[in-house]
């Protein structure tokens, strides 16, 4: 429990290096998809919470979208709570607390491995400082995944020397519920093969197969904890066509480059890492460690006292280097083409667990450096310091970019602190402080880059190009930005890089979730798990259709772009910042009556749809379906709608009609809407690809909506039961220690 706090201490000075600074400058870290993907979503989600009652859809992006059912919203995930506290609190109390719960993590582990005090914090200090992490936080997400896993190796160990599953079972569940489920699964497989690896043969006297079930049992009931959240994520997956979606390009783009794998070694200067260049992979920021944890983790690789473990860390760091290194590395084409990696983008974040057993190893190197050397141990430092030297040279020699600004000061540091570091180590006893911050203190100037923060008030002030309109204004925004392909070019005029500009730039435009702050709902998303029909539909426009009709269709009124429009029918409303709004009259409103439905299917209908006289109001179309379609309507009917209950998750709608027809509600199709008419169920067909459409007779009708995500009642009885079981094995735990006593 000391080692825990004293790394929980750690952590929170950790937080204090990388965020202070900019918070003494009331700044919020904005790099990457914070400022305009995860700060707004976090903040929309837990607003949502305070109603009372989960948010499991968002009607304010995509013309509606599963909310719960994305992960990354973190709906169910209990280390989200941070973002309770008032605009700008959340953001850094939110990573303080993942800093706080990597380093404790990462101290408990080393030190139920039987490292010493020492030796378990310097571990610690080289996860929650070091870049390949902090380097996760603008991909907020992986981020706060990668903080449980030192708890989920923890657990692995638990379980595999018979102390229960738990721990493991729980922070498996945390990890999985931080919203990269990727990292999440791959940890908890990987901690559970290293816990096999570093067991001690004849251990607690369990056979091999009672090890296994204790494995298998903790990871079956991590799964009972999420199933609330993973089943409706399952589904989503499935039916957004994301395992099969993703190509083999972009499943292993953005790899680990050469230059990032030069920032172990020289710690890069940051005007280089916020423009990328030649050999960098983008993803991650930085992998910076310096010389002097990477001396420490080759001495902890010369622990053969322990080689069973030692040989499990490096499995683990160089299965790890290989996937991150995409293409070049052989291994993840493989898992693709094989399956595994279906769905999953951006290798590079799979360095998370080379990082994470180097930190581990360099614990272990503290140790091995503070004991009794040996003559190899001291030829094995020996040649790793003159390799480092070595490839100091090599990259001050082939990229003197590396010498501009404060490259030189760092490369100078890195190799003092080392220097310094390890004559500390030497002394009797060593001097923990000390040392603990010449192993720190560096990494957190090598790795502040991946936390460069923007004004505070800059990232809640509504853009002026909006001005005026309210969460009542009637329709959809349609953001120009919300294509990548858009909003490279527009970020592009404010310079390369990040920088104020390209936040303020990304604002302005209302890229990402920005407009969920401001309560306007768009027709477009930021999800990367987009709504495959939805996409299609606006995506006619571009396939020689009507814009405008389209437009109309989603019930669009206002467009927001950089950049000049050809849609017919619009009009300038407002110009801002470099920011145009256009008006487009015409919006059909959220329910509307065609005049007549046909049926096909999907691609006869995007092949009518993106006819350049394709009128919505004149024909709508339903998936191919064996219900009798009615009539066209006369041309002296009427129809009316009102909506008189007007929800995320529940809406009413009054209908009358002179004929029987189809009614269209500008609502996204999902699976989890369910239909009554006049009390009675009712059976939605999708209508125009994406929305939802019901057949209703003549007369006056009422109509009501709820939405609930396939498997989610399910999931949510499978979820309690599981927490019950967990406590009860906390419990039980807990029991022997109370009767020794």
């Amino acid at each position: 429990m000391k080692v825990r706090l004293a790394g929980a201490l750690l952590g929170c000075a950790v937080a204090a290096g990388v965020l202070l600074p900019s918070a003494l400058r009331a700044r919020v870290p904005a790099r990457g998809d914070l400022a305009d993907f995860f700060w707004p979503m976090k903040a929309y989600t837990l607003e949502r919470w305070k109603s009372g009652s989960p948010p499991l859809w968002n009607p304010l992006s995509g013309c509606g979208e599963p909310w719960l059912a994305q992960l990354q919203t973190g709906v169910f995930y209990p280390g989200d709570a941070p973002f309770l506290l008032p605009w700008p609190f959340g953001p850094p109390a939110a990573i303080a607390l993942h800093l706080l719960v990597a380093a404790s993590g990462m101290a408990a582990w080393l030190s139920a491995l039987g490292r010493s005090r020492l030796g378990a914090l310097s571990g610690a200090a080289v996860y929650a400082s070091g870049g390949a992490f902090l380097s996760l936080i603008p991909v907020y997400n992986n981020f706060a995944t990668a903080a449980w896993l030192p708890w989920v190796f923890l657990g692995a160990v638990r379980a595999v020397r018979g102390d229960g599953v738990a721990t493991l079972a729980s922070t498996s569940a945390l990890a999985l519920l931080g919203g990269e489920p990727a990292l999440a699964v791959g940890g908890s497989l990987a901690a559970g093969a290293v816990a096999l690896a570093s067991r001690r043969k004849g251990a607690g006297g369990d056979s091999g197969r009672r090890v296994g079930l204790r494995l298998l049992g903790g990871y079956l009931l991590a799964f009972g904890l999420t199933a609330a959240a993973m089943i409706p994520f399952a589904v989503h997956l499935r039916e957004s066509g994301r395992l099969t979606g993703v190509t083999r390009e972009e499943a292993l783009g953005r790899p680990v480059g050469a230059s990032d794998l030069a920032d172990l070694f020289w710690p890069p200067p940051p005007a280089s890492t916020m423009s990328g260049g030649s050999g960098r992979g983008s993803y991650l920021v930085t992998l910076a460690l310096g010389p002097l944890p990477l001396l420490l983790a080759a001495a902890g690789a010369t622990a053969w006292g322990d080689r069973r473990a030692t040989g499990a860390f490096l499995a683990v760091a160089g299965l790890g280097l290989l996937l991150s290194l995409g293409a070049r590395g052989g291994i993840a084409p493989l898992l693709w083409s094989a399956g595994p990696l279906r769905g999953a983008r951006f290798p590079a974040r799979w360095f998370a667990f080379t990082h994470l057993a180097l930190a581990a190893l360099a614990g272990t190197g503290v140790d091995v450096w503070c004991g009794e050397e040996t003559a190899r141990r001291r030829r094995a430092l020996l040649v790793t310091a003159t390799l480092i030297a070595a490839a100091f040279l090599g990259i001050a020699a082939y990229d003197p970019g590396r010498l501009a600004g404060d490259g030189a000061a760092r490369a100078l540091l890195a190799a003092g602190a080392a220097a310094l570091g390890l004559w500390l180590l030497r002394r009797r006893p060593p001097e923990e402080p000390a040392f603990l911050a010449l192993l720190a203190g560096p990494l957190v100037w090598f790795s502040s880059a991946a936390l460069a923060a923007a004004p505070a008030d800059l990232l809640v002030r509504a853009p002026a190009v909006v001005s005026g309109l309210k969460p009542s204004t009637p329709g959809r925004l349609f953001v120009a930005v919300h294509d990548a392909h858009l909003l490279a070019r527009w970020l592009a005029g404010g310079g390369s890089g990040f920088s104020d500009e390209t936040v303020r730039r990304k604002h302005d435009a209302l890229a990402g979730y920005g407009n969920l702050r401001l309560g306007l709902a768009t027709a477009g998303t930021a999800s990367p798990i987009d709504n495959p029909r939805r996409a299609r539909l606006l995506g006619a426009a571009l396939a020689g259709g009507s814009a405008s009709s389209l437009l109309v269709l989603a019930d669009v009124r206002h467009v927001v772009t950089p950049f000049p429009t050809s849609i017919k029918g619009v009009a300038p409303e407002a110009f801002s910042a470099g920011v145009r709004r256009y008006e487009l009259p015409g919006g059909l409103g959220r329910v509307f009556f065609p005049r007549e439905v046909r049926a096909a299917d999907d691609d006869a209908v995007f092949e009518a749809l993106r006819r350049p006289d394709f009128d919505p109001e004149e024909v709508a179309w339903v998936a191919s379906s064996s219900v009798p379609l009615p009539p066209r309507r006369s041309a002296h009917g009427f129809s009316l709608a009102r909506i008189s209950r007007d929800e995320p998750e529940r809406a009413e709608v009054t209908l009358s009609t002179s004929e029987g027809g189809l009614v269209v509600l500008t609502r996204s199709f999902d699976s989890g809407w369910r239909l009554r008419l006049d009390g009675a169920p009712a059976a939605p067909l999708r209508a125009d690809l994406a929305f939802i459409g019901l057949l209703v007779p003549a007369g006056d009708h009422r109509l009501e909506l709820t939405y609930e995500p396939r498997g989610y009642r399910a999931g949510l009885a499978l979820s309690g039961a599981s927490l019950v079981l967990l406590a009860a094995l906390v419990l039980a735990g807990h029991a022997p220690a109370r009767s020794r006593r």
